[in-house]
Formats: C-alpha cells, sequence, structure tokens
C-alpha cells in the first residue's frame, strides 16, 4: 500500500498543470535589465562655493549597468552631473566608468571661496582623474588635471600641497616608477 501511495503521489507531483500564465521574452529582458542596473546618489559638503557665507553641498546623481559599471546614456552623450543648489551651475563630466567623489580644499586661488577637488574613476582599475575646479563669476573653471593612483582612502588625502607659498595638485605618472618600485609623483603648479 505504501509503494503504490508513493508511485501515485510522485505521478501527481510530476505533472505540469496548464493554469500557469505564460511570461512573454519582453517581461524576461526589462527585468533582467531594470536588476542590472544601480543608481548613484551621494551628497558630499564642499564649504561655501559661491561666497555667501552659506556652506555648499554637491549632489552627484547617475545611473549605472552593474555588469560593466558604465554609466548609462540611452540615447544622451554619456555624463556624470555634479549639482548644486542656490544657483550654482551643474559641472558634467565626460564618465565611462562609476565612481565620482568630490572633496572641499582651501582657497587656492584666493578668491575667498573654497575650490574642490573631483576624483573620477577611468576605465584603467584603480587609477582616478584628479580635477581642481574654481567657481567665479558664476561659472566653474577647471583649474588642473591628473591621474592619480587611488586604492585606499588616505590615496584621497594630501593631494593639493604648499610649498614655498605655492599650491600643487598631485597625481602619479603610470608609465615612471621611482627607486622604491612605487609611481612617480607629479606636481602640477596651480
Amino acid at each position: 500500500m505504501k509503494i503504490k501511495f508513493l508511485v501515485l503521489l510522485l505521478i501527481l507531483c510530476s505533472c505540469e498543470t496548464k493554469s500557469k500564465k505564460s511570461v512573454s521574452n519582453d517581461s524576461i529582458t526589462e527585468k533582467s535589465v531594470a536588476e542590472k542596473i544601480g543608481i548613484e546618489n551621494r551628497k558630499f559638503f564642499v564649504g561655501d562655493i559661491n561666497n555667501d557665507k552659506v556652506n555648499d553641498t554637491a549632489f552627484v546623481n547617475y545611473k549605472w549597468n552593474e555588469e560593466t559599471n558604465e554609466v548609462e546614456c540611452g540615447e544622451k552623450i554619456c555624463y556624470v552631473a555634479i549639482k548644486f543648489k542656490r544657483n550654482i551651475p551643474t559641472i558634467r563630466l565626460e564618465q565611462s566608468l562609476v565612481g565620482v567623489w568630490v572633496m572641499k580644499t582651501e582657497d587656492i586661488n584666493h578668491d575667498h571661496a573654497n575650490e574642490i577637488l573631483i576624483f573620477s574613476r577611468t576605465n584603467e582599475g584603480w587609477w582616478k582623474n584628479i580635477s581642481v575646479w574654481s567657481y567665479k563669476n558664476g561659472t566653474w573653471h577647471e583649474i588642473a588635471k591628473t591621474n592619480g593612483f587611488i586604492s585606499d582612502d588616505k590615496d584621497f588625502e594630501n593631494r593639493i600641497i604648499k610649498e614655498k607659498g605655492k599650491y600643487y595638485l598631485i597625481g602619479q605618472d603610470k608609465w615612471t616608477e621611482d627607486e622604491n618600485g612605487d609611481f612617480k609623483e607629479i606636481k602640477i603648479k596651480l
């Protein structure tokens, strides 16, 4: 009796019912694509950009493909937008990979407002583009740009140094090593 019951149970469980709804390939594709999209919403406190005695915030928002780490573009040009409030214009960076960080720095060009450092990831592993931006007369100006090897949080620090009253942006030469086997340091005068 037990064997007959187990056989009957096996037959019933292995039968496929026709009550299932069919799923179109379009909805499977849309679901797969939707699951692969990441959204980046970050904010960075950057000090008083426009010299109005109010601290400002940079907002970085974009969508990316989680499989390729590329910024989603659609039919538009690919870029990452760094937005601000209080009539400070947006900075647009052409960006192919995910990863943008914005940091406050001191007043490098003596206009009584903070400049900002922008780190944006490249397609070359741990390398990032490092740029210094200044907001003057209602527009953003890129003061300097270099590359830097950034694999740890401490690698974001000390990118602007002051020597003998002059400021320098510090990066690395990805093609040249120093005597210790580290990437050779580059100093760009600001």
